[in-house]
């Protein structure tokens, strides 16, 4: 067996840094297939889902919603991945401070520390409230500026795709 075929075969390691995950992101991603509309539709589904404060439910929850406005759902999946442990804090600190902003609450709390949706729930019905409505606002305003970025993005993927005859590998 060749030596160097054996290394192109290798599985690359389960724990890799976030400067790796988010270009494995990219490469799954731009390998979806489907129309632009589908596929975008799905991503910003996914990522709306991922900004709302759900955390064990959110990938069922984006398929979920996939499968019901007809987008991607491995699209939905990977829209997901925008809620990592580097980013759940920040961004549910935002969904809090803006929940509490738009329902006129008063912010009481410097540190909310949570792992799941009853956790959240027994912080009292206010937090959780202001939780889920900034997280609904900022989810519906990322995951719209997604569906139009990652529309935008495979029109011109099968535009240049389209236009390299696959036989000769010249432009049509």
């Amino acid at each position: 067996m060749d030596p160097k075929n054996n290394r192109l075969k290798k599985k690359p390691p389960v724990f890799t840094g976030p400067r790796e995950r988010f270009g494995q992101m990219l490469v799954r991603i731009r390998q979806l297939e489907g129309n632009p509309h589908y596929i975008a539709m799905g991503l910003g589904l996914g990522i709306f889902v991922s900004i709302t404060p759900i955390i064990p439910l959110q990938t069922l929850v984006a398929i979920a919603l996939a499968y019901l406005f007809r987008g991607s759902k491995s699209a939905a999946a990977l829209g997901t991945w925008l809620s990592n442990p580097l980013t759940i804090p920040l961004v549910y600190y935002a969904n809090y401070k803006l929940g509490c902003l738009l329902l006129g609450y008063q912010t009481t709390l410097d540190s909310i520390t949570f792992d799941s949706f009853s956790q959240l729930m027994a912080l009292g019905i206010d937090v959780t409230w202001a939780m889920l409505v900034g997280g609904v606002v900022i989810g519906a305003i990322l995951g719209i500026l997604a569906y139009f970025i990652t529309f935008r993005i495979f029109v011109t993927i099968r535009r240049n795709t389209q236009s390299v005859d696959p036989e000769s590998g010249m432009a049509a």
